[in-house]
C-alpha cells in the first residue's frame, strides 16, 4: 500500500526555531553553522528563514539573504526522513517569491561541484551557472559551482 500524501506547510521562521534548524543543519552539512550563528544570522536585517513543516513537526529549513537588489540562497536542509517530497522545491519557491515581493534582480547560490541532486533542481528553475570558486568548501575540501537566476526582468 502507498503512503498517503503529507501536508506540506511552508512558514516564515523565527527564533523559536533556530534549534529545529540547527538540528536539520547538523544532519546536512559537513560544515553546519552552530546554534549560536544561526541565531544571530535570523536577527540580521539581510535575513529571512522559511520551514516547512510536515505532520506538524520541522522538516526542512531555507535560509536566504537580501542586500541591495540581490538575494542569496544561503542554504536550504531536508530532514533526510522528510527528503523526496518536494520539500527543497517548495522553500527554493518561497524564497523567489519573497525575491520578487523585495523586488530582487537576481537570486545566486554556491552548490558543491559533488551536489548533483541539488543542481538538478536549481537548474529545473532556471539557475545558470556563472562560474567555479576553487577549494572553497571544506570538510572535505571541494570547489563550487556559483548559479543565478533572474528573478525580476528588468
Amino acid at each position: 500500500m502507498g503512503e498517503t500524501a503529507r501536508e506540506i506547510l511552508i512558514e516564515r521562521a523565527d527564533t523559536t526555531h533556530v534549534h529545529d534548524i540547527f538540528e536539520i543543519g547538523k544532519l546536512c552539512f559537513s560544515d553546519a553553522w552552530r546554534e549560536e550563528t544561526v541565531f544571530h544570522d535570523m536577527e540580521g536585517p539581510q535575513s529571512e528563514y522559511f520551514i516547512a513543516k510536515v505532520d506538524g513537526k520541522v522538516a526542512g529549513y531555507g535560509c536566504f539573504w537580501f542586500v541591495l537588489d540581490e538575494g542569496q540562497l544561503v542554504n536550504i536542509g531536508v530532514h533526510p526522513e522528510f527528503r523526496r517530497l518536494g520539500i527543497g522545491a517548495r522553500l527554493l519557491e518561497a524564497g523567489l517569491a519573497e525575491c520578487r515581493k523585495r523586488a530582487m534582480k537576481t537570486l545566486f547560490l554556491e552548490v558543491r561541484t559533488s551536489n548533483e541532486k541539488a543542481q538538478n533542481l536549481y537548474w529545473k528553475y532556471g539557475f545558470k551557472v556563472l562560474g567555479l570558486r576553487k577549494g572553497v568548501y571544506d570538510l572535505p575540501k571541494e570547489d563550487g559551482y556559483i548559479m543565478e537566476v533572474e528573478v525580476v526582468k528588468g
